[in-house]
């Protein structure tokens, strides 16, 4: 009799045993589960700040320029739309002009349908579109440049490629594939043209 009544004991502690162990090993299971759902709910979320923080950001009447040492306007670049990349801080421009100032007033006017601009490097790149090309413009005595497409870089470099006409009134219309050189903030300094050149000389 007391052998059975043991006997039962065990089975009782031993089914009490099971019982909690499966209970620790469901609560351990949920623990888990909300754990781990912690963690990829941390990670959504730094994911989602990265995706919003780099999303384009259009900006209406945008604006880029460059100043002198003495804090003199060099140059201004103003654009109908621009849309910023925020991690290459590359800006894509339309209706685009840029102005060269001399003594506070401009000096060389540029234009462009569409292009392309860097906030940190400052170079800027004017595009042609369709029927409409990139055109640099000074007063009537001075060079006038039409082009498919203008890279402006450090040191009021220039690179026009695409074809390029270049009128000097009163001197030459030359043409070719590309041009390089640079502008002064009223006019072009030097510049070597290339590439089935072809020039008509203004006698």
């Amino acid at each position: 009799m007391i052998s059975v009544l043991f006997n039962k004991s065990v089975q009782n502690v031993l089914k009490l045993l099971l019982a909690l162990g499966i209970l620790f090993g469901i609560v351990g299971l949920i623990y888990y589960a909300h754990q781990k759902a912690d963690v990829e709910l941390n990670q959504f979320s730094k994911e989602q700040k990265k995706e919003d923080a780099s999303e384009a950001i259009t900006i209406d009447n945008y604006e880029l320029k460059e100043v002198d040492a003495e804090n003199a306007l060099h140059w201004k670049l103003s654009a109908k739309k621009g849309v910023l990349e925020p991690n290459t801080k590359d800006v894509k421009l339309v209706d685009v002009e840029v102005n060269y100032y001399k003594e506070k007033k401009v000096g060389m006017h540029l234009q462009a349908p569409v292009g392309t601009a860097n906030e940190l490097t400052r170079i800027i790149v004017l595009n042609s579109l369709g029927d409409k090309k990139v055109r640099v413009n000074g007063d009537e005595k001075q060079a006038q440049i039409e082009t498919s497409k203008l890279e402006l870089t450090k040191n009021n470099q220039f690179l026009a490629t695409g074809g390029v006409n270049i009128v000097m009134p009163g001197v030459a219309k030359v043409s070719g594939k590309t041009a390089e050189g640079k502008f002064t903030q009223t006019n072009l300094d030097s510049f070597v043209i290339r590439g089935n050149t072809h020039a008509t000389i203004d006698i």
